[in-house]
């Protein structure tokens, strides 16, 4: 059976969160653990599982999301901070994972289906899009911004089977965070942990399932390169 491999974005595609963070707090008046517990006590308001899911569920506008976390820093470093450009320095870091794109690009080169799914602000819909030369790269491409349904959410995992027409014991999902990883489990998916120092085995695995349901006059799928870290 031909599977359906879908990749999350940020963490996997990209470097992990942790990174992202560190990435954004260079040259600013907090650091990556102020930001992180910032964040926290927005999700814990709000009765989000993190902070980023205050924004990329629509509660909060990425403004609302910005002036929450200034007052965060206030109350709790008494630290003064503008984060009215938070989108655009956040998403000007533009890294990939060289390894992880050239796995995608081959798989889906051997017959898999291949496809993006991401938890994603509408406000940052903008920046998504001229991330990167998109077209070509997925089959199809589902942003919870678009569809009204999100990780770890049964609704997404049955809108992507409609999408690729196939079971949920064909579809694999790989993603950095532990809960969307066990929501895909749970809908009847293989789920992968991947991105940063996971990228290695996720491409080993994921090798062996393409080769798996591979035809056997079908080239053998080539096992990934020992890997690079990301790459620009």
């Amino acid at each position: 059976m031909r599977p359906a491999i879908w990749t999350d974005f940020r963490g996997v595609l990209t470097p992990p969160l942790r990174e992202g963070l560190r990435a954004y707090c260079v040259g600013k008046e907090f650091t990556p653990a102020q930001l992180g517990q910032c964040l926290r006590a927005i999700a814990d308001r709000y009765g989000c599982p993190d902070g980023m899911a205050v924004l990329d569920s629509g509660i909060l506008s990425e403004r609302q999301w910005a002036a929450e976390i200034e007052r965060e820093l206030a109350g709790r470093f008494g630290l003064t901070a503008d984060l009215s450009r938070l989108g655009s320095e956040w998403w000007s870091d533009r890294r990939v994972d060289s390894v992880w794109l050239a796995a995608l690009r081959r798989w889906r080169q051997a017959g898999a289906f291949v496809g993006l799914v991401s938890n994603l602000p509408v406000d940052w819909k903008p920046y998504f899009t001229a991330f990167l030369d998109w077209d070509g790269l997925f089959d199809d491409v589902l942003l919870s911004c678009d569809t009204g349904a999100r990780k770890p959410d049964a609704a997404l995992f049955r809108l992507a089977e409609s999408r690729t027409g196939l079971p949920p014991e064909a579809h694999v999902l790989v993603d950095d965070l532990d809960a969307n990883v066990a929501g895909a489990r749970r809908a009847g998916w293989t789920g992968v942990t991947g991105g940063g120092e996971h990228t290695p085995a996720a491409v080993e695995r994921i090798d062996a399932l393409v080769r798996a349901a591979a035809p056997r006059n079908h080239p053998p799928v080539r096992v990934g390169a020992p890997h690079q870290g990301a790459g620009r």
